[in-house]
């Protein structure tokens, strides 16, 4: 009965952001193939407690929202302190783990990790986990699986003992954001890239998208861009941005919600708030300079 109650209410999380319904921005004739292009609003959708009620979880983008391509599915995950998701194991599928706020022991295998605010981990495909809220405030992270989650990739409880998978895989820690390859455009905004598999050869990166931390000041503008071949989804963990293509609205994106924009949109950011507004960037397939082209 718990297997089937967690397959209904996983269906319905992965379905739950909310996107807005004027995302159309016209970019007139800039590009010749598309002269109609989308910067999508997503707000997550309601709270969903999952796992007995010891975990809430917040959806964004997912393998059951048609409107967006990816290779992932993502979205908040929320535990209050002394909660815990329980020991499990996601068949051939990685996670990648961002702490918003709070303090959490993540299990890996056989390796303890402690983690806070600020900091990423990576879990490899086929590990035994579990992630416990360890801090004085209810822990909060951005929470994302490659491939997209699905509810036959999960396993737990008695089928654990069932399969015959024994790995032994460390995890990959991020301890700062800010100690990734780093991309100077200005002195308004910098870029660090925190796990690219192709970028980071030497690191053990088990996904193809990519991710990179943002901070922009204040002011600051992002210089108009395209990425060539490559969706990307902005995340927005501290202040507010505008998202536009040139010559369209812009899109405000404020903490805790994203913009989504298809493979070769044109578009710019800008940090019209009065505090520096920070941002993970997800682009599918991975990020390379080549193909990031001005307009």
């Amino acid at each position: 009965m718990y297997r089937i109650l967690s397959i209904f209410l996983i269906f319905i999380c992965l379905s739950a952001g909310c996107i807005t319904d004027n995302s159309e921005i016209n970019t007139g004739q800039v590009n010749d193939s598309k002269s109609t292009q989308q910067i999508s609003l997503i707000t997550p959708g309601g709270d969903l407690s999952i796992y007995n009620g010891q975990v809430v979880y917040n959806g964004l983008i997912g393998a059951d929202v048609p409107e967006f391509f990816s290779n992932y599915s993502t979205g908040y995950i929320t535990i209050k302190t002394g909660n815990a998701t329980p020991l499990h194991m996601l068949l051939n599928r990685s996670e990648f783990i961002f702490i918003i706020k709070g303090e959490a022991e993540i299990l890996c295998d056989d390796s303890l990790v402690n983690a806070k605010t600020g900091e990423g981990i990576i879990l490899p495909k086929d590990v035994l986990q579990s992630v416990k809220s360890t801090g004085e405030e209810d822990l909060c992270y951005i929470n994302v699986v490659s491939p997209g989650y699905s509810a036959e990739s999960e396993v737990l409880g008695e089928e654990l003992s069932c399969l015959n998978i024994t790995t032994k895989s460390n995890p990959v820690i991020i301890s700062s954001p800010t100690k990734g390859i780093e991309w100077d455009i200005g002195s308004d905004m910098m870029i660090y890239s925190i796990a690219n598999p192709v970028l980071m050869p030497d690191v053990n990166i088990p996904f193809e998208y990519s991710i990179a931390y943002a901070e922009i000041l204040p002011g600051g503008v992002a210089e108009d861009n395209c990425l060539k071949g490559l969706s990307e989804l902005i995340v927005v963990i501290e202040g507010k941005i505008e998202v536009y293509a040139p010559g369209g609205d812009p899109v405000l994106v404020s903490s805790g919600n994203a913009a989504y924009m298809p493979a070769n949109q044109e578009k710019g950011y800008r940090n019209r708030g009065e505090s520096v507004a920070k941002i993970l960037s997800f682009t599918d397939p991975a990020w390379t300079p080549e193909i990031w082209e001005s307009v």
